[in-house]
């Protein structure tokens, strides 16, 4: 054989292996994670009332648990995630994608989650176009801020757009009763989760003691509504771009009322909603003592992804994941 024949022939050998691991590399990878937690899909664990064609019927309500799969002698701590989709769209498994920047969905948090040792419930809800109807129950009106819905109409109405949906009016009371609806009945039923979870925490081995909420935009929304406006009791709540919707937080959050740890961030080129929201949601919580933090991610809008830096007043740079893994390690350290 040539000199120039064997040239060509180790030359292909090494191209074939490379080729070759370049397209085992990932499914090595995908093996190596599985290894590391288990994923029930779809676990049923409530219904929720909603309306079509004029008649109303209940529906279930799914979520799709993460855990790891290392042996445990005492139950693991947990977090149920919110997703996002200005409560018209979306599921746990959906990722968004808007002016070149990507979201991390709730599934890739709980996967994130669970491989270092946290259980995880990635949870649907009714969403405004199936006309929910929330019971109530658990509130009163003096606690909610109806109006409060339409600071998201501009952004409701995108999508609204993008669904073949005629444009929300902010001076309708229709409109703002649909919307409340939908934010509330949110609130309902990641309620209704959170209940579930905890009657059945021998099951998820999981501490009820030890639970936090944590979302994405509606999700974030959806996260404070339930632990700072019904104050269920949960050990903390993450916020990814969100703010005050729905309940009015600025009465229902006091000195005496049981206010949870909450970790905030907001995308510097965010919605203006949330520039409006978060800035008097951080005062409130300064008058009245709650414990708050508070990180900015630079450079992004209202989508950012788990990886990306993000900052905070204490001068701190991490990833948005690495801070909300010290936001629970310092929650659950101090419970």
């Amino acid at each position: 054989m040539s000199v120039t024949n064997k040239f060509t022939a180790w030359f292909a050998l090494i191209y074939l292996c490379c080729l070759s691991m370049l397209f085992q590399a990932p499914a090595l990878a995908e093996s190596l994670s599985m290894l590391d937690y288990k994923v029930t899909p779809e676990v049923i664990y409530g219904e929720g009332e909603i309306t079509q064609n004029g008649k109303s019927f209940f529906r279930d309500l799914w979520m799709d648990f993460y855990e790891p799969l290392a042996e445990t002698k005492k139950p693991r701590r947990a977090i149920i995630f919110t997703h996002g989709g200005s409560f018209h769209r979306g599921d746990p498994r959906r990722t968004y994608d808007e002016d070149g920047a990507q979201d991390t969905s709730p599934g890739d948090y709980c996967r994130k989650f669970a491989t270092r040792g946290y259980v995880c419930f990635a949870i649907t809800y009714r969403l405004a176009p199936e006309g929910p109807i929330p019971s109530g129950e658990g509130y009163t009106e003096d606690d909610l801020d109806r109006n409060s819905v339409t600071i998201m109409f501009d952004q409701v109405n995108k999508i609204r757009n993008n669904m073949g949906l005629d444009p929300l009016d902010p001076s309708a009371p229709e409109d703002i009763e649909l919307m409340s609806d939908a934010v509330l009945s949110a609130a309902e039923d990641l309620r209704t989760a959170l209940n579930h979870i905890r009657k059945f925490s021998r099951k998820y081995n999981i501490d009820p003691e030890h639970i936090v909420l944590g979302g994405f935009s509606a999700g974030a929304i959806t996260t404070l509504n339930v632990a700072h406006g019904m104050h269920e009791p949960v050990a903390g709540a993450f916020l990814l771009s969100g703010g005050n919707v729905g309940f009015d937080i600025l009465q229902t959050v006091t000195p005496s009322s049981d206010n949870p740890p909450i970790l905030l961030f907001q995308g510097q080129n965010d919605l203006n909603a949330f520039f409006v929201a978060i800035p008097i949601l951080i005062e409130h919580y300064q008058e009245v003592g709650v414990n708050y933090k508070f990180a900015w991610v630079p450079a992004f809008g209202h989508f950012y992804a788990s990886g990306v830096t993000s900052l905070s007043g204490d001068g701190s740079k991490m990833s948005v994941e690495e801070r909300i893994v010290q936001f629970l390690e310092e929650t659950w350290t101090g419970s």
